[in-house]
């Protein structure tokens, strides 16, 4: 009697689906071998959790429905127009790399894939996902960036376990109604998208902390009332939109830390930004700006700020007013002078000038008492001030494409000599 409710019970086994049989945690699968030859794998198609089939100028998965166990599958940079309708019985696939590919579609048994966990869809040629896609009741990580998607499913906001969710640079004109029914989504990607407004339960994304808007169509006088109530929202990127109407009402994004506003159209830097309480990290890059006005001194948290390919000729006295400062990056810009007040930035810890018009340094850069990196290169420098030689903590000194005498250059080595001086 007992054999036979054994045999009774290896049959209900084996009767079982297949879904999460054979999954393998991360440590497990850090301790397999990773196949990188799709025959070799079908030849061991029992062992194999991983499959690396990256840049091999596939057009086809053959057989694939072979791997039962597959976990983690790598296609990158293939040639693959199209996805097997039988990878449906790679029940237990949880990783999906497919960047850079030709896909078209996604086939219709996609949405099977019910332990699928991460899909990574990047430069490719989608133009619409499967119906279905609310099946994925575990995919935390959904990138779909570069493609040409015009619109994303309704469904899609149905999944409670989304995380992640990169659409930039598709042709969608408007997201999904229901967008705050994502509760788990920490970060989104919308940019470079022709979006003109953000779905009214926008402000329901209690846990978004970063998200990236740049290169939209969207007004900021009707997007920053829905992302007041964002509670958690720390990375914030606006870059190539219009600042000028910014309203007063950013000033008050709680949880705001990192700003970037690169390519944006303003006139100045917008008063609801340097009013901002707890903003620690700005991005100006490739803006218009020939100066920054003296308000910025008002930004008493600020650690970095950024500046690359712009066009600012001068910056404010104020500037030695940012106490919290620790990077300082005006790269390929015109500066053609520092203002004194640089001196009394006693946490500054990396400043990089490269590419400007700097014809000298003034004598206040010594008080930098926790400088660590000076970065010069292609200025108009014949010489550095004297009180260079105070930077006691000074590591890196980069002098290439200055007009400094080789006499003098030595003079800088001797005042530190525990700096790497190159030139």
């Amino acid at each position: 009697m007992r054999g036979l409710c054994y045999l009774a019970f290896c049959w209900w086994l084996s009767a079982l689906p297949l879904y999460g049989q054979y999954l393998l945690s991360a440590e497990e699968l850090a301790q397999t071998q990773s196949y990188t030859s799709l025959d070799e794998a079908l030849a061991n198609a029992d062992f194999v959790y991983i499959l690396d089939l990256r840049a091999q100028g596939l057009t086809e998965l053959k057989d694939i429905h072979k791997l039962l166990k597959l976990q983690i599958l790598y296609l990158d940079g293939n040639e693959l127009s199209a996805l097997p309708e039988s990878i449906s019985k790679c029940a237990n696939l949880q990783v999906i790399y497919a960047d850079k590919n030709q896909l078209t579609s996604l086939p219709r048994s996609f949405t099977k894939l019910k332990n699928l966990e991460e899909l990574h869809l990047r430069f490719n040629s989608l133009t619409a996902l499967p119906r279905g896609m609310e099946r994925l009741v575990n995919l935390k990580l959904l990138d779909l960036r570069d493609n040409q998607l015009t619109a994303l499913p309704e469904v899609l906001t149905t999944l409670p376990e989304l995380q992640i969710l990169e659409v930039a640079y598709n042709n969608i004109a408007a997201l999904p109604q229901n967008m705050g029914g994502l509760a788990a989504l920490w970060k989104l990607n919308i940019s470079g998208n022709p979006i003109h407004t953000l779905p009214t339960s926008f402000p329901q994304l209690d846990n978004l902390e970063e998200c990236y808007l740049g290169d939209t169509r969207l007004s900021l006088i009707d997007a920053t009332p829905l992302l007041l109530p964002l509670a958690k929202l720390y990375i914030l990127d606006l870059s190539g939109l219009l600042l000028d109407a910014l309203p007063s009402s950013f000033a008050r994004l709680p949880a705001l830390r990192r700003l970037n506003l690169s390519r944006a159209t303003m006139s100045s830097l917008p008063k609801p930004v340097m009013a901002h309480p707890t903003l620690e990290e700005l991005t100006l890059d490739k803006t218009s700006l020939t100066s920054l006005p003296d308000d910025l001194g008002q930004m008493k948290s600020l650690k970095q700020l950024y500046c690359k390919e712009g066009q600012l000729e001068q910056l404010p006295q104020s500037i030695g007013s940012l106490q919290q400062l620790q990077v300082l990056k005006i790269e390929y810009n015109h500066l053609k002078e520092l203002p004194e007040s640089i001196g009394q930035l006693q946490m500054l810890q990396a400043l990089h000038l490269q590419n400007n018009q700097l014809g000298s340094l003034p004598e206040s850069i010594g008080q930098l008492q926790q400088l660590r990196l000076l970065e010069l290169p292609s200025n108009q420098l014949n010489a550095l001030p004297n009180s260079i030689a105070d930077l006691n903590q000074l590591t890196g000194l980069y002098l290439f494409d200055n007009p400094i005498s080789k006499d003098h250059l030595n003079q800088v080595r001797t005042w530190l000599p525990q700096t790497d001086v190159q030139f």
